[in-house]
């Protein structure tokens, strides 16, 4: 009896370690989901009902990681001072480091691509991730990004002089950013 007793206490000792390791679900609207090769994923595969959106722009995925406002603000922060063409001024964008989402929910470090609301897509190559500071925008000059002004979410990075996306949509700057893909 004792032996069972000991394996028992040993066993509930180590629930707390087990959950701990369990990614939470969003708690409030998610902002963003990420599938493909996801290492440490938060949901299942995409229901083509619930996920309607998802589903219109092709997503597919067997486990995702969704993240609401509150999970994304959770992570290492970055700042970005430009000036996009659809801004008059220059500002400066706020959100968490895509370096630092990525290995957070242990994303392989393969091609990846950025899907917005309307379709549109932009990709990045790990070496393009690593090298830059790339950011998840949320705010600008403080403000949150909305829907109709580039938001929720507007993937940015400090460009060098002259440097520019490629024709293929390498190093876009992905605006209403609402699905991102980990590999091909």
């Amino acid at each position: 009896m004792k032996r069972v007793m000991a394996a028992l206490l040993v066993a509930l000792m180590g629930l707390p370690a087990l959950a701990a390791d369990e990614a939470r679900a969003p708690h409030d609207m998610v902002l963003l989901t990420i599938g493909g090769f996801v290492g440490k994923p938060n949901r299942g595969p995409l229901d083509a009902k619930r996920d309607s959106l998802l589903a219109t722009l092709k997503a597919n995925f067997k486990h995702a990681f969704a993240f609401d406002r509150a999970m994304l603000l959770g992570l290492p922060q970055g700042t970005v001072t430009v000036q996009p063409p659809e801004f008059d001024k220059p500002a400066t964008f706020s959100g968490p480091l895509l370096r630092e989402v990525l290995g957070f929910i242990e994303a392989a470090k393969v091609k990846t691509t950025f899907v917005a609301a309307d379709g549109y897509t932009g990709y990045l190559l790990p070496e393009d991730i690593d090298r830059s500071d790339w950011i998840l925008a949320l705010s600008a000059d403080g403000r949150p990004l909305g829907i109709g002004q580039q938001g929720p979410l507007w993937l940015l990075n400090t460009r060098a002089e002259g440097e520019a996306a490629g024709e293929d949509r390498r190093g876009s700057w992905v605006w209403a950013l609402v699905y991102v893909h980990v590999g091909e």
